[in-house]
């Protein structure tokens, strides 16, 4: 097939394999002279194995929520992400030798599902999940149609924040195209033949001939009107969507034109019968039903987006899979904390025991009549403000994207006839809580730890860009220099939702071992950076940890907790201590009434350094 095809729909660059790459103003040629890309990442006489967990870095950099799962075959929720192992492995389910070609196109799907799960709402990724089952007896063309424009629109967005990324996405198109496609012989109905154009115009552009495009200039005359009233690619799964629905409805009711049209008028002869009622027209080939072109797009699917062919039903494959999992996340994206629950509910990190926590649903709700919760609203809005994801437009650049608009001052070599998209997006940040539950706190200072701790909860717990974690330290319970830590709130694990009001005064505490610990539980569970709420009245006091050395032990640990990418701040609930001894940064609390206002203003001014924007061309 020559590969003479000099336009696309979408804009895609012919010199760069038609993708959304621009390489024209690049300062870092990371890919200059390399054939397969994996190269700079990998070592050739690594495995497959090996190099295939390197993705566990890429996810990072994409962004995937640590709370997806991952699984060997397509995903079935909104929750699941798809690591395609078996394109590792010959037909034994045996991994194979080393093979560049292979790691690239395996890295590229695996990249286009992370894209697909990080770069979409929840409910379009569902709708990505829906369309791609062929299992589903629902499954349409529109389906199929549906799920190449939303991959290109993903793409699109892969290219403006991670343009290397996209060439392995690439390398897996191609990779796929050249293992799977097969031409649709010519005495086949007009209707495959057009949908298989159509389908590698969509996703492989440079695979199309002048040849078919003259062939079937009709149909695809009225598929680029509709192209270009709706801009190109679409900008939403909803756009992608409607186009997916009337492109389907084309090719639905396509039949090619195999005679000249007769006179209007014109008499028949006596031998032509009449055609109306029996569903043909004179002339043209019999159409395909729905049903047929649904379940001829089902098989295009495979073909298209990769055959499934793991084996989950296998125990001992889904063993290794999550073997390779583990490995993949060990230090990138742990999908799990470190640390786990033993069936007491008791989880111990060297001297410290973090415990599961009881429940006082009355006390919480006490708690709450007497708190200003309209403060949290406050909050929420302000946290709600910073928390940015959109794109935005430059025209009339010197360099970037041809702006289609600006054709005609082209023509006239204007230089200002390019655009450029950037995206601004802020990072997810954690919060944590660490309450002071020693002997010291008893009586009023307890009550206010706890009130302090639920408005921090109201405040936080809905939160769709921050992670909230909540913990109370005593030490000494369980033996001399022990540190016993209540898990009242962590996302990875389902706590009582009324956990803070078993808040309470213990024994002793040791606070630099606390702090330090806690900063560490979190860390395991998220790399997102934020807060550690220390509420305390400041006196660190257990068995043979007391006085200057216990402040300059508390002092230390918090900075190490710093190091961590937290920034601590006490609560200072009548500090025996002055705080600025142990904390860099601290909120005196004197009337918990006047916590709520006190905490927005100080959230109000160091909000711009907790959540910070980052802004790609």
């Amino acid at each position: 097939m020559n590969n003479n095809f000099a336009k696309d729909w979408f804009g895609r660059r012919k010199e760069e394999a038609y993708t959304y790459q621009d390489n024209r103003n690049r300062f870092f040629n990371w890919d200059a002279g390399r054939t397969n890309y994996s190269s700079y990442f990998t070592n050739t006489n690594d495995s497959l194995q090996t190099s295939a967990k390197m993705i566990g870095s890429m996810f990072r950099v994409i962004g995937v929520p640590k709370t997806f799962d991952y699984k060997a075959s397509e995903p079935t929720n909104i929750n699941q992400l798809q690591i395609p192992i078996h394109m590792l492995k010959d037909s034994d389910g045996k991994y194979r030798d080393p093979d560049p070609e292979i790691l690239d196109a395996f890295y590229g799907a695996a990249i286009q599902n992370a894209a697909l799960a990080s770069m979409q709402t929840t409910s379009e990724y569902g709708k990505s999940v829906t369309c791609r089952n062929t299992r589903r007896k629902s499954f349409s063309l529109k389906d199929y149609l549906f799920s190449i424009i939303n991959t290109e629109r993903i793409d699109k967005k892969l290219s403006n924040r991670l343009p290397g990324y996209l060439k392995f996405v690439q390398k897996f198109k191609d990779h796929l195209y050249n293992k799977n496609y097969e031409a649709i012989d010519e005495e086949e109905s007009e209707q495959k033949r057009l949908l298989d154009l159509l389908t590698r115009m969509l996703r492989y552009p440079a695979n199309v001939t002048e040849e078919e495009l003259k062939e079937f200039d009709k149909p695809l005359k009225q598929i680029e009107r509709l192209l270009k009233k709706h801009g190109g690619i679409p900008e939403t799964g909803d756009a992608c969507t409607s186009m997916a629905t009337s492109l389907a409805n084309i090719v639905y009711k396509y039949i090619d034109d195999k005679e000249e049209e007769k006179p209007k008028g014109g008499d028949k002869g006596d031998d032509e019968d009449d055609d109306e009622g029996d569903g043909t027209n004179p002339g043209k080939t019999p159409g395909m039903s729905k049903s047929e072109l649904n379940d001829f797009a089902k098989e295009m699917m495979g073909s298209t987006f990769g055959e499934d062919r793991s084996t989950e039903s296998d125990a001992e494959e889904m063993s290794a899979f999550q073997d390779f999992v583990e490995d993949m996340t060990k230090e990138s994206i742990s999908t799990k904390p470190n640390i786990e629950y033993s069936d007491k509910g008791i989880a111990v990190d060297g001297d410290v025991k973090f415990i599961k926590s009881g429940s006082n649903r009355l006390t919480y709700n006490e708690c709450l009549k007497s708190t200003d919760t309209t403060k949290a609203a406050v909050l929420q809005k302000l946290f709600a403000r910073k928390s940015k994801d959109y794109q935005f437009s430059m025209r009339s650049m010197r360099s970037g994207r041809l702006d289609t608009n600006k054709i005609a001052e082209a023509a006239q070599s204007v230089p200002t006839v390019y655009e450029r998209y950037g995206q601004v997006k802020t990072d997810k940040i954690c919060v944590g809580v660490l309450i002071d539950e020693s002997g010291s706190m008893c009586g009023s200072k307890i009550d206010k730890a706890r009130e302090a701790a639920i408005f921090i909860n109201e405040v936080f717990k809905g939160m769709r860009d921050v992670e909230l974690y909540i913990y109370g330290h005593t030490a000494d319970e369980s033996g001399t220099g022990s540190t016993q830590i209540r898990v009242y709130r962590e996302p990875k694990y389902q706590m009582e939702p009324f956990a803070l009001g078993s808040v309470t005064a213990r024994a002793n505490n040791r606070d630099g071992d606390a702090i330090l610990a806690t900063a560490k539980r979190i860390r395991k569970q998220t790399e997102n950076q934020g807060i550690l709420f220390v509420l305390s009245d400041g006196q660190p006091s257990a068995n043979d940890y007391n006085g200057t050395e216990a402040i300059r032990d508390t002092r230390e640990k918090v900075t190490k907790a710093q190091n961590y990418g937290f920034q601590v701040i006490q609560i200072a609930i009548e500090e025996s201590v002055p705080s600025k001894q142990m904390f860099d940064y601290y909120i005196k609390m004197t009337d918990i009434k006047n916590l709520p206002r006190d905490l927005v203003a100080y959230m109000s001014r160091k909000i711009d350094k907790l959540i910070k924007e980052r802004v790609t061309l």
